[in-house]
């Protein structure tokens, strides 16, 4: 009987080390991101704000080498904001978008640094002319990620459409 007593005990022992472990592991790491709908509205509004500022940079050039340099730093902009957005988190409900926006966010980096390295390549020097405008895919799923996080409940603006 002794001998029975003693498996219990230490089995009691086990499962509650078991379930202290689990509670820690929870409260220590278990949701990744601790941002509230609030914080993250707020960054949200900002990484928007500061793409629309970098692509709004573009129409301002005067010459074409300009028009290039501001587009390597609207590149770098983005996706430096992509970057700070994806440090930050999201709070688990908008985990999906979140991740889409910052995933496309980095393509529209990567788009505008493509459009003007090739710019640059011999023949395509006039890749620009009687261009009304940039449009890029990865722009238009920013839009839609907008979209989605006004329905959930982020206040945010979508990014308005730039002319060169």
């Amino acid at each position: 009987m002794r001998r029975g007593r003693t498996w219990l005990v230490v089995g009691s022992v086990a499962v509650a080390a078991v379930v202290a472990i689990a509670v820690v592991g929870l409260a220590l790491g278990g949701d990744e991101s601790t941002t509230s709908q609030g914080e993250y509205q707020i960054a949200v509004v900002n990484s928007r704000d500061r793409v629309e500022f970098a692509l709004g940079r573009l129409s301002k050039a005067q010459t074409l080498d300009e028009f290039l340099e501001r587009m390597d730093e609207a590149a770098e902009t983005i996706d430096d904001t992509a970057g700070d957005l994806d440090d930050l988190g999201a709070p688990s409900v908008l985990a999906s978008p979140h991740e889409r926006l910052v995933d496309q966010l980095g393509q529209l980096a990567a788009d505008i640094q493509g459009t003007a390295d090739q710019a640059r390549v011999p023949g395509f020097e006039n890749i620009f002319q009687r261009a009304q405008g940039l449009n890029f895919e990865s722009w238009d799923e920013i839009n839609a990620i907008l979209a989605e996080l006004r329905r959930q409940g982020i206040e945010v603006d979508p990014l308005a459409r730039q002319r060169t």
